[in-house]
């Protein structure tokens, strides 16, 4: 689990939209959803396209912990928005659950 966590972040500082989804499969090869914590869970592969409309190429991140207990993982992730003005970075906690071959994300954010 733990390498295919650190995947999904690489592969996202590699501007490798794909290789994102494919790695977020890998945990969750019978479907996974992403939630904004507040909000309702998303169809996950959509949410990541719709992220990446967003932040893709502007954005990079930074694991700063990532904890593994079983099934379940939490990441302290540093968020590099870059911008006119340098780059900002923002704080995310971000949990991964998998059971039953699903893959629950969710997404503790500060809003830019």
């Amino acid at each position: 689990m733990e390498n295919t966590i650190r995947a999904i972040y690489s592969r996202w500082n590699d501007n490798d939209l794909e290789g994102v989804i494919a790695a977020f499969k890998e945990l969750g090869p019978k479907g996974f959803t992403i939630e904004y914590v507040g909000n309702s869970p998303l169809d996950g592969e959509q949410a990541v396209r719709d992220m990446w409309k967003d932040f893709g190429g502007t954005c990079t991140t930074d694991i700063v912990e990532l904890l593994i207990n079983g099934d379940e993982g939490a990441a302290h992730v540093a968020n590099n928005l870059q911008a006119e003005g340098g780059v900002t970075t923002l704080p995310s906690i971000e949990t991964y659950h998998v059971s039953a071959g699903k893959l629950a994300v969710r997404y503790f954010h500060r809003a830019p």
